[in-house]
């Protein structure tokens, strides 16, 4: 495993436990097991996902080669992407199965906006991280 891909790993990492750590306080805040003078703190993992996406699916331009249409790519992006996007979609079926389970369960009611949001952030880069954990290389990375 070369460094690009280590420091890849890491940012990728970094971005979702940022996502984990916000939907964390976020419901800690609103079940009032946490005061919500709180809430500031927010801040600082919304700093993280911002900073590792970039890192992550902006200078790897992993995030253009996944929201391209098949027609602008090669044979070679086109089996990668798919790969990746059917990957994805198992992966996001079972989280947003455990996560209506849990809230069922939970007692938290229906899935509100925030979980949805995070949902659609997930859905829109698991295909990415998928390439961007697995591949050495995907495009020329600066």
């Amino acid at each position: 495993m070369n460094s690009i891909q280590k420091s890849r790993r890491r940012a990728l990492v970094f971005n979702y436990v940022n996502c984990i750590v916000l939907l964390c306080l976020f419901y800690l805040i609103k079940g009032g097991i946490v005061s919500k003078s709180y809430l500031i703190f927010e801040i600082l993992p919304v700093t993280g996902i911002m900073v590792s996406f970039k890192n992550v699916f902006g200078k790897s331009k992993l995030w253009q080669l996944t929201h391209s249409t098949f027609q602008a790519l090669d044979e070679r992006e086109t089996e990668l992407v798919y790969r990746a996007t059917t990957i994805s979609y198992s992966i996001f079926a079972i989280v947003t199965l455990i996560l209506i389970y849990l809230f069922y369960l939970g007692g938290l009611g229906a899935i509100d906006v925030v979980l949805a949001a995070f949902l659609l952030y997930l859905a829109h880069t698991l295909p990415a991280a998928i390439i961007a954990w697995n591949q050495k290389v995907v495009i020329d990375e600066d």
